[in-house]
């Protein structure tokens, strides 16, 4: 089955073309992006018809599937359209700027029967991958400790509380949504943090939080602005089962390097992978879904989630208090 394709905006829209480019069975029918020149060249690498607007490609283009990657204020418009036209829906993270916008999102692809899947790429990633397959091996995950701070970024709508909200929501849903994919819901937030380390930012930046899970591990979160992106071991997971502990390192998003020690036999063992970023695996697994050989694995109710993560750490920063965390069946 050949699946046609279609991406509306071309920032990190770019790296989904390209992934796309490197399938069997998929033609790129159609981009969309406001800046014209970009848009063309793009249509002209890989022979698809260029538009200015999403609604407009979605209106006119002949699609099986689109990547919508356009800042979050624009994903409830646009994933809703395209599901109403029996579009599937690779959508990139954050879901929304809101759990209302999550819902509609998912009711729209729900009623259309059609395949929603969240863009959080480190479901497909080698390290957590491993992770997940092995850790019920390893007894109950009791404290994690995690680091995840970007480098700095100059987008307004990045920062917009109704849009991108800021790195503690745009950027550390990554990893909202890998700790409950490891260790489950979570059940409330404690935060301290600001905007000190983003001059000029009103939006709560950066914070440093402990997350507590329902099955009863406590994480330590240290994300949001703070990083450089000069800086190549930017990104740090330190679990500690009953049996082990495990260490991912490496660079920012993409951790390549893992350590675990077995604390009752003293033995560490560490493996390294050359690719890390879960994006060939991501790309792969939407158009499995497609046709029907898989299930998502990052749903609209994982979207939903991890936005409800993030929105409680900024709000705990604001008021000095814990969060508890809505209880989802």
């Amino acid at each position: 089955m050949d699946v046609r394709v279609g991406v509306i905006g071309l920032g990190i829209g770019e790296r989904h073309l390209e992934e796309y480019h490197r399938l069997p069975g998929v033609t790129i029918a159609a981009v969309a992006d406001p800046r014209t020149e970009r848009g063309e060249r793009a249509a002209a690498r890989y022979g698809a018809v260029a538009y200015r607007d999403g609604l407009e490609l979605l209106q006119q283009a002949e699609l099986d599937a689109v990547s919508i990657c356009t800042p979050p204020a624009s994903h409830r418009e646009l994933a809703v359209a395209a599901a109403e036209s029996g579009r599937h829906v690779l959508l990139e993270k954050p879901m929304a700027p809101t759990p209302a916008d999550c819902d509609a999102i998912s009711e729209a692809c729900r009623r259309a029967g059609v395949v929603l899947l969240l863009g959080f790429k480190k479901r497909g990633a080698s390290p957590f991958r491993y992770l997940k397959e092995r850790q019920d091996d390893w007894g109950f995950p009791r404290v994690a400790q995690v680091r995840y701070q970007l480098g700095p970024v100059d987008k307004d709508w990045f920062w917009d509380e109704a849009d991108g909200g800021g790195p503690l929501i745009e950027n550390t849903a990554h990893v909202f949504d890998m700790l409950r994919y490891l260790l489950g819901d979570a059940e409330r937030v404690y935060a301290e943090g600001g905007s000190a380390l983003a001059p000029g930012r009103t939006t709560v930046a950066e914070a440093v939080c402990t997350i507590r899970f329902q099955a009863g591990t406590v994480v330590s979160l240290a994300a949001g602005a703070g990083g450089s992106w000069a800086y190549d071991q930017s990104e740090r997971w330190v679990l500690n089962y009953d049996g082990l502990n495990a260490e991912l390192v490496g660079p920012f998003d993409a951790v390549n390097s893992l350590r675990t020690m077995k604390r009752a036999a003293g033995t560490v063992e560490t493996r390294w992978w050359a690719e890390t970023s879960g994006w060939p695996e991501e790309m792969s697994h939407f158009l499995a879904c497609i046709r029907g050989e898989e299930q998502p694995r990052a749903t609209g109710a994982d979207g939903k989630a991890a936005l409800e993560m993030g929105l409680a750490v900024k709000q705990s920063v604001r008021t000095g208090l814990p969060v508890e965390l809505p209880r989802h069946q």
